[in-house]
């Protein structure tokens, strides 16, 4: 068995078997895709940053919401009471544009870094607990990033 086929073996092979051309069709549009991407990535010489952060107000504004949120949803745990809520952001918004800035390609939201609750029953391990699991489960971040006090 011949481990590479000549030109001729290959047209003869588009000519009659239907699969080997599906496959050859989507291997070139592969490998076109993969010669052209940086045209639709962004990461084409233009000169310009394809990113574009949101300002230092607009992730206050976003921290603020974000504890607002969550201090009404852990105020309704039994045995919370009063509570406040600090949230820091590790990243601003992402906003990723094509080369030419005329096409919206991803947002991404910011990251959550930390969280500090504090609350009446925040002395409580069962309070804490259940703080801490909801703080995670609705941040996906790790429960060393949550402190729960009162």
């Amino acid at each position: 068995m011949k481990a590479v086929l000549g030109f001729g073996e290959v047209k003869e092979l588009l000519k009659t078997d239907k699969g080997v051309r599906v496959i050859l069709a989507a291997g070139a549009v592969l490998i076109l895709l993969i010669a052209f991407g940086g045209i639709f990535t962004g990461s084409g010489s233009s000169g310009r940053s394809s990113k574009a952060a949101v300002s230092v107000s607009d992730i206050g504004k976003c921290e603020r919401e974000l504890e607002q949120r969550l201090a009404d949803i852990l105020g309704e745990i039994e045995g919370v009471g009063n509570v406040r809520v600090m949230v820091t952001l590790d990243t601003s918004e992402q906003t990723e544009y094509g080369k030419n800035a005329d096409m919206l390609i991803s947002v991404t939201a910011p990251a959550v870094r930390g969280v500090i609750v504090v609350c009446d029953g925040g002395d409580s391990i069962t309070v804490k607990e259940k703080v801490v699991n909801a703080v995670s489960g609705v941040f996906g971040i790790n429960t060393l990033h949550i402190s729960v006090t009162r």
